[in-house]
Formats: C-alpha cells, sequence, structure tokens
C-alpha cells in the first residue's frame, strides 16, 4: 500500500559557519510510504501484540542499531513499525510493519505518521537511529550530515508529537560522545549531533505536560569498536519500561 509524498523543502538549516546561522532549503525528492508485506515471524508474535500492547516506530531500522533493536523488541512482543529508505533491506527487518520514507522530507514524516495512525491508532515510542557520520567541518560536511541527523529528526517529532503527548509516548535518539554540551562543536559531526540533542531536549520540555519522556544516550560509536548493536537494543528496551519522570530530558550514557 503506497502513500504518495511530493518533494517539499526541507526546514532552515545551520551550516559549519555558525551554530545559529540559518541556511538555504534545498528540495529533495520523497519517496513514497510504503507498507511492507507481512513475514512468517508476524504470525508467531501477533498473539503477543494485544498482551504487552507497546507500539513503537524505529526509524533507521535497516542500520545494525535498528535491527538489533527492532528484534529484541519483536523477540518480547512489541508491535514494531520499521523505517528506512529501502524496501529491499527493510524487508529482511523484524517488524509488524515495514514503512519506506524519506524522513528529511517533511511530507514524507507526516505520510508516514498519518499511514502508521491509520493502522495502528497510536504511537508510543520513536526510536530515531537514523545515522550517518562525516569528517571535517566544512559546508560539504553540513550538508551531508544535516538532512539525516538534525532534519529528519525535527521532521519526525513535528510529524509525531501530537500522538507522543497524546499516548504519555517517548522518542530517543543516540548521540555521539563528541558532543561536549560545554563547549562549542569543532566538526560538522558534533554540531549536527549537538542540534539533534537540542531538539530532544525542547521536545521532553513540551512532553513533561503530557508525562511523555525525551531521552538523548550517548556513545562513542556503535559496533565493534564501541557498543554493540544488541548491548544498545536492550538498553532501549529497558527504557521504554523506566518511569517517563526519569528518564525525561536525561542524557544517559551507554
Amino acid at each position: 500500500m503506497r502513500v504518495g509524498a511530493r518533494p517539499a523543502g526541507r526546514g532552515a538549516r545551520r551550516t559549519a559557519e555558525g551554530l545559529h546561522r540559518r541556511g538555504a532549503r534545498r528540495r529533495v525528492p520523497a519517496l513514497d510510504v510504503l507498507r511492507g508485506a507481512r513475514q512468517e515471524d508476524d504470525r508467531r508474535h501477533r498473539v503477543h501484540e494485544g498482551h504487552h500492547g507497546v507500539i513503537v516506530v524505529v526509524t533507521g531500522a535497516t542500520g545494525p542499531a535498528g535491527r538489533a533493536t527492532c528484534a529484541r523488541l519483536r523477540d518480547r512482543g512489541d508491535t514494531v513499525v520499521a523505517v528506512g529508505t529501502d524496501a529491499d533491506r527493510l524487508a529482511t527487518v523484524a517488524a509488524s510493519d515495514r514503512l519506506v520514507a524519506d524522513l528529511a522530507d517533511p511530507q514524507a514524516a507526516r505520510a508516514l505518521a498519518a499511514e502508521v495512525m491509520s493502522a495502528h491508532r497510536r504511537v508510543d515510542a520513536i526510536l530515531h537511529l537514523v545515522g550517518g557520520w562525516r569528517a571535517g567541518n566544512t559546508p560539504d560536511a553540513d550538508a551531508w550530515l544535516r538532512p539525516r541527523l538534525v532534519d529528519s529528526l525535527e521532521n519526525v517529532i513535528a510529524a509525531f508529537e501530537p500522538e507522543l503527548a497524546a499516548s504519555e509516548g517517548r522518542l530517543a535518539i543516540v548521540s555521539s560522545a563528541a558532543v561536549d554540551p560545554d563547549a562549542e562543536p569543532t566538526s560538522s559531526y558534533a554540531r549536527a549531533k549537538a542540534d539533534a540533542e537540542e531538539l530532544v531536549a525542547e521536545l521532553a520540555d513540551r512532553l513533561a505536560a503530557a508525562d511523555g519522556a525525551a531521552t538523548v544516550f550517548v556513545a562513542r560509536s556503535i559496533g565493534e569498536d564501541g557498543t554493540p548493536p544488541a548491548v544498545l537494543a536492550e538498553r532501549l528496551v529497558g527504557w521504554l519500561d523506566e518511569p517517563a519522570a526519569a528518564v525525561n530530558g536525561a542524557r544517559l550514557a551507554l
């Protein structure tokens, strides 16, 4: 099932010349939102969904962290909506639904939210695991990183915040130890991650009144030389069960 999304200009972007300087908008084509076909594992888990009842949207689901997190959530019987940009890769992710969307496009993010709400009626949590890395402190690095690390998050928050507030829901991202909250970023990557953390902090302030939560997890890296994806997945699953007041606005080391 497809929900079309037309190209739309992205929101303001900050550049290497200054954390708060607004850059020019750039238009990108939006991918359609596609409800993926359910696989055999869905039948095995369907009986548990009504009991556990947690509906989780996992963005960046085709990366190592996303795959491990989706699998862990499915193992405990949660309803998992996996979101990625490649339908073929997404088809191999353990999930209840698999939706393709370019979250750097605000219209595609809104279409995604509408599709999820139509199918599931609510959203309990969003695990925003869209990632990417580029070296340097340059406009070119900004242009590559910001749509992935900042714009996608900003668009997801704009599209899903009403649903999160209505369900006492929560959102989490994985940031980087390259971000020093007490110092100016010295690279495009650190600056993008710092801006993403700022978006989460602002969301935490707004969700507090709705008994929701927004949390930043901090890792040096994800993978062999850093936090294993399975360890990250276990931590995120545990976070879902923690009291919202205990984790809202928190910056937690992995």
